[in-house]
């Protein structure tokens, strides 16, 4: 084989060459040897053309071209470690969050189970004058609720709160009862706030007439499982001297629609701790009747149940030892009842014990 027929081998590698060209290296007799693409865009072949020479006879030590792998997508390994470690975090957070709201749920709890006082707290109740019960017990206490202080320059007492008096030889305290049911799935609850007389004379004096206060206003404790979400009952100290003490207690019955309310008083003696009896405190008659009457429309304005008794209907129900209600306020003499739409009261200023 020789130069003449366009065949010969190439000086740089040994390969075959035609018409002066390297079919291996690309190697151009008289331009020296050329690898990978040429200035115009072609690969390792003459001027003008796009044709890729054949590949020849393996050229030793060639260096091959290296390529970049700064583009190069990350290898599923790495995609699935990336994903787990977010759903590790994720996991994290969560367990995070709900021990806070498990923390929160027990915090709660243990708050509902002593009632909002009167600014000072202790294990034997809550000290003090104003009124407990507009707080939810989850510590969201308005501040823009303004306590009713009842005078006896009132025209009628407006609102049962409490009238609490400090500079007697007995003080209140507040008592509290939280009951739940064994079953964590029944959510039928009972809350009470009972006040407690305290003094010099302790429980020799005094310790009658918080068993009889205690069960006055603790009376459904042992019932409240009958309603669908359970009873509250709220007592307020609605009068007090040297000589008597008034308690009202407000019941609330929650069923899963509606709530019933219930009003119930006593009024003790607090030389003897007897029971002041309603006979003691205002004679029922047409008269006191006719009083109702006028009082009503005047204090609560239209009440169609009161409206629709009769003059004798409305005195049964004053004299009513189960529903009839009577107490002290400073405002006066409290009397009224309890009937199936809730319960209603009147104030009589001249009726004094």
């Amino acid at each position: 084989m020789s130069e003449r027929d366009g065949y010969g081998f190439c000086p740089r590698c040994g390969a075959l060459m035609q018409d002066g060209v390297c079919r291996s290296c690309g190697y151009i007799a008289g331009n020296g040897w050329q690898a990978g693409m040429n200035g115009q865009g072609n690969y390792g072949g003459q001027a003008g053309t796009n044709e890729r020479p054949p590949y020849g006879t393996p050229v030793p030590n060639r260096q091959e071209p290296v390529w970049s792998n700064k583009n190069k997508k990350p290898g599923h390994g790495k995609v699935l470690a990336i994903v787990c470690g977010v759903i590790g975090v994720l996991c994290l957070v969560g367990i995070i969050i709900f021990m806070v709201l498990s923390i929160r749920k027990v915090v709660d709890e243990v708050d509902r189970e002593s009632f909002p006082g009167y600014g000072y707290g202790s294990d034997d109740g809550y000290f003090g004058y104003g009124n407990p019960y507009e707080d939810d017990g989850y510590g969201d206490y308005d501040d823009s609720y303004e306590d009713y202080i009842p005078s006896e320059k009132d025209d009628y007492y407006k609102e049962i709160t409490d009238a609490v008096v400090s500079d007697l030889d007995y003080q209140i305290v507040w008592g509290s009862l939280s009951l739940r049911p064994d079953d964590d799935e029944n959510a039928c609850t009972y809350e009470c706030i009972y006040p407690v007389l305290t003094g010099e004379d302790g429980d020799e004096k005094y310790g009658p007439m918080n068993r009889i206060l205690e069960d006055v206003v603790c009376k459904y404790k042992t019932g409240y499982q009958e309603y669908d979400s359970g009873i509250s009952s709220y007592g307020y100290v609605t009068y007090m001297d040297e000589e008597k003490i008034s308690v009202v207690v407000k019941h609330s019955f929650y069923e899963k629609k509606t709530t019933t309310p219930r009003v119930e008083a006593v009024t003790l003696r607090i030389d003897t701790g007897e029971i002041i009896s309603h006979e003691e405190m205002v004679q029922v008659d047409e008269e006191l009747a006719w009083q109702f009457r006028s009082r009503n429309a005047h204090q609560n304005g239209t009440v169609e149940f009161v409206d629709e008794l009769s003059d004798e209907e409305l005195m049964e129900y004053l004299k009513n030892g189960e529903d009839s209600v009577m107490f002290y306020t400073p405002v006066g003499l409290e009397i009224g009842f309890n009937y199936d739409g809730g319960w209603v009261t009147v104030t009589l200023k001249t009726n004094t014990l």
